[in-house]
């Protein structure tokens, strides 16, 4: 996965590569002529000499290694640039059901702090990692070039320094995976207790909300405790490798020189060679734990980006240039969960135009009868059908932008009333947001506010009240001119009054358009063309309300309760 998202810049990869290649041949050429300046201490030129080109190579090792490094910053940037987008396309096709399996606070966490984690293996990770391998080639090719025989101590440090990263990769890689779990749960516990913060202290549970944070914070912190433990270990190790290698050398060098075998300049190349080796090794055990980091981040960011969303368009999908709104239910059988049937068995039709309200118990199925008709779920028996047409067969965008729902829980986005209004529709002209609000009996609310149309509504609505959400809400479904319309119980709200007017202006296009409400207000119920009665996901009646009222025993019940409490009310 890592080189997937490396290979999208592959042109600044090689240039890289290429600046790489140079400051390592220039890294390597340097303790040649720090040995020559030993060799040369009784001659000022030569002494000179070879200062001066210690000191250009120094130079060429320096501008070659930025140039290097700022070419891998774009191929870094870039990576994290695809990542980004690649998680979040992955978040916005997701089907309903998957949020409904998956912890906002975990997807956060993946999207933005996983994310982050990354940085440094697309980073410094790539460029240091490369360089250390060049480097570490070249200080070998360097090496046997002046002592094949103390070579073999380079290739024991190479191997010690190989077996203990094998080693240190082992054990952190699940105590980063488990570094990642724990930050997740910790970022949701913050989000439940930011989002439900009137619920916590409508319960006074402040004190087991604190706890849960503390029990998640406890499993980062000893996880985060256990990482250091390993990771501490390299370093160190690294260190008394390079030191011991550097005593070795200058005692052996030191014999030999003694003995005329080599010269002094000699030892002191070889002895540079080994200094030069620490950087290469202390970054590449620096850039193995970036790696198990990255892994670990990476794993669960790549549980996102491949998960494949439940609602997809057939092959065969059709668009939609305009439909009817005939709507029909046959045989249809749903449960979120399979082995648990919500609806059972459910064949009802709605012809065009026509309006149908939905009674039933709690839990009966009556929401899950409304987040079927846009294909937020797939059915598990049956068929529905729009226009006598199986809604499978539709493309899923085509399909919701001719369905308009309007929903009890209200979401706004803290913009202005004017864009979460024309949310669903781009480049929405003022009048028709003006035309909109109006229908929903909230044009006179608004221009009673200082900034009108172009007042913030806070986040998630705070600023308004529930009845001009659910207002705002109704405008923002009727913008978009859909030709069914589905209202989830969206007056409960508002007062009769305010209802009564909203209902007459939306009576004209109501006229035209296939309608589903799920209501308890008894004038909505009785001016309904249909009425669908459902008990423990079944149908048990269906017909207008002099039928019902008539034969239907459960719906003569419900229709009773609703009479007494709204008379009560009056």
């Amino acid at each position: 996965m890592i080189i997937k998202y490396w290979a999208k810049s592959k042109k600044q990869f090689i240039w890289q590569l290429i600046l790489s290649v140079l400051s390592t041949a220039s890294y390597v050429v340097v303790p040649i002529f720090i040995g020559r300046m030993v060799g040369a201490l009784s001659s000022v030129p030569n002494l000179l000499f070879n200062f001066l080109m210690v000191i250009i190579f120094a130079l060429l090792v320096y501008f070659t290694n930025r140039a290097a490094r700022l070419r891998g910053a774009e191929v870094s940037s870039r990576a994290i640039y695809y990542l980004r987008m690649d998680i979040s396309n992955a978040i916005y096709r997701q089907s309903f059901s998957y949020f409904d399996k998956t912890e906002t606070g975990q997807l956060i966490s993946r999207a933005t702090s996983d994310i982050e984690e990354t940085q440094q293996i697309f980073g410094f990770g790539l460029v240091l990692g490369l360089q250390s391998i060049l480097q570490m080639i070249g200080v070998f090719i360097g090496f046997i070039t002046f002592s094949i025989e103390l070579s073999i101590f380079i290739v024991i440090a190479f191997l010690i320094s190989l077996s203990l990263s094998y080693y240190i990769a082992k054990k952190l890689k699940p105590i980063f995976l488990e570094t990642r779990q724990s930050f997740g749960e910790l970022t949701n516990t913050i989000r439940e207790n930011i989002v439900g913060a009137e619920v916590v202290r409508i319960f006074s549970t402040q004190d087991k909300e604190r706890s849960k944070f503390q029990k998640n914070n406890n499993r980062f912190y000893k996880a985060s405790i256990d990482s250091v433990k390993y990771t501490s270990l390299y370093m160190p190790i690294i260190y008394l490798i390079i030191g011991s290698l550097t005593i070795l050398i200058f005692f052996i060098g030191g014999i030999w020189v003694i003995e005329g075998v080599i010269g002094i300049d000699i030892v002191v190349t070889l002895a540079s060679y080994i200094a030069s080796l620490g950087f290469p090794l202390m970054m590449l055990g620096q850039i193995m734990l970036v790696y198990i980091q990255a892994d670990a981040a990476l794993t669960r960011v790549n549980e996102v980006i491949e998960s494949a969303p439940e609602i997809v368009d057939s092959p065969d999908a059709i668009p939609i240039d305009a439909i009817d709104g005939e709507i029909e239910f046959k045989n249809v059988s749903f449960g979120y969960i399979s082995d648990n049937k919500i609806l059972k068995d459910i064949s009802f039709r709605i012809p065009s135009g026509k309006t149908m309200a939905i009674l039933g118990t709690t839990g009966s199925g009556k929401s899950t009868i409304i987040n079927l008709i846009p294909r937020f779920y797939e059915v598990n028996e049956g068929e529905i059908k729009i226009d006598g047409r199986d809604i499978k067969q539709y493309q899923v965008k085509d399909l919701r932008r001719n369905i308009g729902i309007v929903s009890q829980d209200t979401y706004l986005f803290n913009k202005t009333i004017a864009e979460n209004i024309a949310y669903g529709k781009e480049n929405a002209d003022k009048n028709i947001i003006i035309e909109a609000a109006k229908l929903a009996n909230l044009h006179e609310f608004i221009n009673s506010l200082p900034e009108g149309y172009d007042s913030i509504v806070g986040e998630r609505g705070t600023r308004l009240s529930g009845g001009q959400k659910q207002r705002l809400s109704i405008a923002r479904a009727l913008i978009t001119e859909p030709k069914i319309l589905i209202f989830d119980d969206s007056t409960s709200s508002v007062d009769v009054e305010t209802e009564y007017r909203i209902q007459e202006a939306l009576a004209r296009i109501m006229k035209n358009t296939t309608t589903i409400i799920i209501t308890q207000r008894l004038s909505t119920i009785r001016n309904a063309d249909i009425i669908m009665i459902l008990d423990r996901g079944r149908v048990v009646g269906l017909g207008n309300h002099e039928h019902l009222i008539s034969s239907n025993v459960l719906y003569k019940q419900i229709y009773e309760t609703l009479f007494q409490k709204q008379k009560s009310k009056i």
